[in-house]
């Protein structure tokens, strides 16, 4: 087996955990694609999706974050604005496929080109400290103002990238070590994802979401670094942050889930990467009879760990106060099989390279509520670049 070459269209999820990895899913040969390149188009090619999944074929690909202000009515002032600032990057963008090769655990390292055949420079953001701190102090107004709980604020860099982006994925891979990643290759952009972090998982019926919020840098010491990670998982500011984001998603998903099926069988776990541990928390529920995938995304798309609490001013008041667009950051990846099972990241730590433009970008953020610090914050946002270090 070999995968796809450079100028092949394709989509590959991939498990990159040393232990308890699913198989990697890879998609080629596409029988079709759908496509959104307005807000207008946002809706209808979600109805396509939905039916191309019905008639028994495979879907894969993205949705980028700003495709969420097309699915929900009152942001439809802000998708009428961004949309006189679009690039030319899909907001929606899928393959159909008619079949699926899985990849067992361990395998796909062998079959990924030579490391050393690319390079990436450190990423470099594209606004400085000073402007994140004005935006950082917006926010800390917002919240003392009552509008809202939390905020997700982002910034993007840029780096510099050479070689074949498999061959980058193949570098980075190992040092993310991200349980949600994957390449997108859809012959305009190369998305390289490392995302820790599950949007949804639907598998017969049950939907399951782990949002990620509340972060430790990881230090070289074992012992002080096993002291952080108590430390995350104790601190109540952290703890707060996250469970705002766990009462978000529960709401979220009782849109589309039956009655009383919604729990927490997991609440403040900490799990550690490379560089950072995350706090992270597992809400799971049961879907209603009739819903589809497709139904599931629009509902809960984006999601809420990347907004903040509550959701939609949250998204108003990013929009006024982030002047660049996200794109495929903060987005997600994914799939939805015939069957009906589907499994989507949150697009975190994940570099979009236009093909051979040789410059890739790459988001930053956190959760800040009303105890943040704009030094730590900006810190940690920084830390979480820190995976590309080595490639």
């Amino acid at each position: 087996m070999r995968l796809p070459g450079p100028s092949e269209v394709f989509a590959l999820f991939d498990d990159a955990r040393v232990r308890g990895a699913a198989p990697a899913r890879l998609y080629r040969d596409p029988v079709g694609i759908i496509a959104a390149h307005s807000m207008d188009e946002v809706q209808p090619a979600l109805d396509r999706l939905a039916d191309a999944r019905e008639s028994g074929l495979h879907v894969a690909g993205y949705m980028a974050y700003e495709a969420g202000l097309a699915l929900e009515e009152r942001l439809a002032p802000i998708a009428r604005r961004r949309q006189a600032e679009r690039s030319a990057a899909p907001l929606l963008w899928f393959g159909l496929f008619e079949g699926v090769r899985l990849i067992a655990p361990g395998a796909l390292p062998d079959l990924l080109p030579d490391p050393a055949g690319a390079t990436v420079t450190p990423p470099r953001p594209l606004i400085d400290e000073a402007d994140y701190r004005v935006a950082f102090n917006a926010v800390q107004d917002y919240i003392r103002a009552g509008d809202i709980y939390q905020a997700n604020l982002t910034f993007p860099c840029e780096t510099i990238v050479t070689g074949d982006p498999l061959a980058l994925y193949a570098a980075i891979r190992p040092r993310a070590a991200a349980g949600y990643g994957g390449v997108i290759r859809t012959g305009r952009q190369a998305l390289l994802s490392f995302s820790p972090e599950l949007f949804f998982t639907l598998v017969r019926g049950q939907l399951t979401a782990r949002p990620m919020k509340g972060t430790a840098t990881r230090h070289s010491d074992p012992q002080q670094d096993a002291a952080l990670a108590r430390w995350l998982q104790s601190d109540a500011k952290q703890r707060a942050e996250n469970l705002m984001i766990v009462d978000l998603l529960r709401n979220d998903l009782s849109r589309v889930s039956r009655a009383g099926s919604v729990t927490v069988p997991d609440l403040f776990k900490v799990e550690s990467y490379p560089t950072v541990h995350q706090l992270v928390s597992t809400v799971r529920a049961r879907i209603l009879p009739g819903l589809s995938p497709v139904d599931v995304l629009r509902v809960l798309f984006p999601c809420g760990s990347i907004t903040g609490a509550p959701k939609v001013r949250a998204m108003e008041i990013l929009d006024a106060l982030e002047p660049h667009a996200r794109g495929v950051y903060t987005g997600s990846m994914g799939w939805i099989d015939p069957d009906g099972d589907a499994a989507f990241n949150v697009a975190i730590r994940t570099l979009t390279i236009d093909e051979g433009a040789g410059i890739g970008r790459l988001g930053l953020g956190s959760g800040l509520v009303v105890d943040s610090e704009a030094g730590s914050e900006w810190a940690e946002c920084l830390a979480k670049g820190r995976f590309l270090a080595g490639a």
